[in-house]
């Protein structure tokens, strides 16, 4: 689940989206990438030294300039492992058991959440 969890993080981010987006027309160098997205150097390398880091980007040096690939099956893996995760069943989750007995609990024991009931309800 951390792994996803991370994916997910570097996911968050609308910079890396957009990279994530142009890599997926084809390999492209940082200065193309800086020119198309109007950010600086710096900018771009830390966002794509994140993307390789959770195996989304890798580069292939070619002389002074490296040029950056999109991983389609990386990709592929992360979207078929959330697709997993959001799938099974929360008691299957090791990380969800403390929340998924808190639940079961509320449910077994008829309570009503007080944020869910209508204001002339709480009275």
């Amino acid at each position: 689940m951390e792994q996803l969890m991370e994916y997910l993080k570097v996911l968050a981010d609308p910079t890396r989206i957009k990279i994530i987006k142009f890599l997926l027309q084809g390999d492209m160098y940082v200065c193309e990438l800086v020119e198309v997205m109007g950010v600086t150097q710096p900018t771009v390398s830390q966002h794509l030294r994140r993307l390789k880091a959770v195996g989304l980007v890798e580069e292939n040096k070619e002389g002074q300039r490296i040029r950056y690939r999109l991983v389609k099956d990386k990709m592929e893996e992360y979207e078929a492992t959330l697709k997993c995760f959001l799938a099974k069943p929360i008691y299957d989750i090791p990380q969800m058991q403390p929340e998924w007995e808190r639940y079961q609990k509320a449910v077994a024991g008829g309570i009503v959440l007080t944020c869910c009931l209508a204001e002339e309800d709480k009275g």
